[in-house]
């Protein structure tokens, strides 16, 4: 009886393997030339139609899942661009889309990838840039500890509802003036998600600070330069599709680091300099992945880390200026060059960071100098360390250099429809602007011994002590062109002025100990804090007098809206919200 059960198992046991065997083809043979392979799998089973390239082939998968290419591996990576409907593994925020090359094996290599079915037609991403993880001012920290809980607010938010998120991260997690003296570099920062169990799939473009500024000056400096993170997070342009929209992420730094110094860092052999346009064979990539997307009313999101357009002076009314820089073309030439590329697509939007500030420029605002913009809306995300994470480090609030509170946005994506919002790492999503009571600002301006040795050293600042009664700014750092504001002063409706001021809260956060304490070494106050920071999305009113209640209320462009009502007198500090 044991051997008639021990042979009905061996039995069983050849039915499995004959049975896998036959789901599982032999290896193709290989075209001649193909230096890597591989097959995608779908749910366990053989996928056809899937996109896989290096940077410079793309390929599709036959009936059997099986990919080739005749790859010359010098980009180091091959991707799979997985369709609308599915998802790649992910390992402690790291998604399972890419694998290295051998680029110093000329011979065949194999890679694999597996993908699963998820209903993703509805869902969330958030949007962050400029982590800046040093070992500095508490950034680790600060990451993760306030920054994390935003993050798990905002995706528990939409996980109840039944719906995936997903994050983009628009570059600069690293800062590489800093690699080599405090030890944090690229390689770093993946254990750095791992650490805070980051929840979701990160996918990442590369930064100017992303960058290896040890590298030597000698043939192709950007591409060496990228070589190190290209190894730790995976390529640096690369497309995907989530649900109905098809994303691509682009490295629009060329990193020059030429001979010389800007400052003096360990382990740097330049300046870090660098342009900022598209590399002609990342052009020539994207012009062919955009032709794989046949129906243009398929939304398209672009993320790189530098904002390519912005309105002049940074206001809303102003004309539509070109941030592109390359040696023997014109800003102008290269925007229109690159712009031109997604003609034809009804909405593409373009996510940026680097400036570390909150900006929206919709290029149908101004067509008439560059023609291929009115398809096109630049979200310029705030830098998720403010100003390098210093402001908190001091006893304030996060604030960004365009003084508004650092975090991140929110995507809401329905089908092919797009909504989005600002959310503060310390305030949330439920708050979007700040009221100072200019009264509380000015007895501050008057009294605070600090204060008054600014205002000696820089009297071409804002000086509020002197500001007249009852005057009351608002800062709302996401306003874009078809937001409004309201403010009511006991049911009366007040008048409001768009300006662009200085924020006090960022002076004495940021600014005064910058010039007083931080840069005291040869030259204490020094000039370059002499300049007014004047910053957008300010408005001022007045009010009857010092005691009065004020209702402010903004509304957006998608009919939300946020309320506040102010009792006055409001204390001014630091912390104050």
């Amino acid at each position: 009886m044991k051997n008639l059960k021990r042979v009905i198992l061996v039995i069983a046991a050849l039915a499995g393997l004959m049975t896998a065997a036959a789901k599982t083809p032999k290896t193709p043979k290989l075209p001649k030339g193909t230096t890597v392979y591989g097959r995608v799998l779908l749910d366990g089973e053989a996928a056809q139609g899937i996109y896989v390239s290096d940077g410079q082939n793309i390929v599709w998968t036959d009936k059997n899942g099986w990919y080739s290419m005749a790859s010359d591996k010098s980009s180091s990576t091959v991707f799979v661009s997985f369709p609308g409907g599915t998802e790649v593994p992910v390992e402690k925020g790291m998604p399972q889309f890419w694998q290295p090359l051998d680029t110093d094996d000329a011979g065949v290599e194999r890679h694999d990838f597996t993908l699963k079915s998820v209903s993703n037609d509805n869902y969330a991403f958030l949007a962050v840039s400029d982590i800046h993880l040093a070992n500095l001012n508490d950034d680790a920290a600060q990451f993760s500890g306030p920054f994390m809980s935003r993050i798990n607010e905002e995706r528990d938010k939409y996980i109840s509802k039944g719906l995936p998120v997903y994050c983009l991260n628009g570059g600069d997690s690293s800062y590489d003036r800093y690699w080599y003296e405090y030890l944090y570099a690229i390689e770093d920062f993946p254990k750095s998600l791992a650490s805070v169990d980051f929840p979701m799939a990160m996918f990442s473009a590369m930064g100017n600070h992303d960058n290896d500024g040890g590298v030597e000056r000698e043939g192709d400096v950007d591409w060496k330069a990228s070589e190190r993170y290209r190894r730790t997070m995976g390529p640096t342009w690369y497309s995907f599709n989530l649900g109905q929209v098809h994303y691509i992420v682009l490295d629009n730094i060329v990193y020059r680091n030429d001979e010389g110094r800007i400052d003096s860092y360990e382990g740097i052999s330049g300046k870090r300099n660098y342009d900022c346009w598209i590399r002609d064979d990342q052009m020539d990539w994207l012009r062919r992945d955009l032709e794989t997307v046949t129906d243009k009313g398929t939304p398209l999101v672009v993320l790189m880390h530098a904002p390519l357009f912005n309105h002049k002076n940074e206001v809303d009314s102003a004309p539509i200026i070109s941030r592109m820089k390359k040696d023997g073309s014109t800003a102008e030439e290269l925007l229109k060059e690159f712009s031109a590329v997604f003609r034809g697509f009804d909405q593409v939007h373009f996510i940026s960071g680097h400036s570390h500030k909150i900006r929206t420029t919709k290029g149908a605002d101004d067509t008439s100098t560059f023609p291929d913009l009115a398809n096109i809306t630049d979200h310029n995300v705030s830098g998720v360390c403010g100003v390098w994470w210093q402001t908190a480090s001091r006893g304030g609030l996060t604030l960004s250099p365009d003084s508004a509170p650092a975090g991140f946005e929110t995507f809401i994506v329905n089908g092919r429809e797009l909504e989005w919002y600002f959310v503060s790492t310390d305030d949330g999503a439920e708050r979007q602007f700040r009221v100072f009571d200019l009264n509380e600002v000015r007895n501050y301006w008057n009294s605070n011994g600090e204060v008054k040795a600014w205002r000696k050293h820089y009297p071409g600042r804002e000086d509020y002590s002197k500001i007249e009664d009852n005057e009351v700014l608002i800062h709302v750092w996401a306003w874009e062109n078809g937001w409004s504001i309201k403010v009511e002063e006991e049911g009366r409706e007040l008048p409001v002025e768009a300006l662009k001021a200085e924020n006090p809260q960022f002076v004495i956060s940021y600014q005064i100990p910058k010039a007083s304490w931080e840069d005291n070494g040869e030259k204490r106050w020094p000039d370059k804090y002499a300049k007014p920071t004047l910053c957008p999305h300010f408005f001022r009113t007045r009010a009857s007098s010092a005691s009065s209640t004020l209702t402010v209320t903004v509304t957006d462009i998608f009919g939300r809206s946020w309320s506040e009502t102010v009792s006055r007198p409001k204390p001014f500090s630091k912390q104050m919200r």
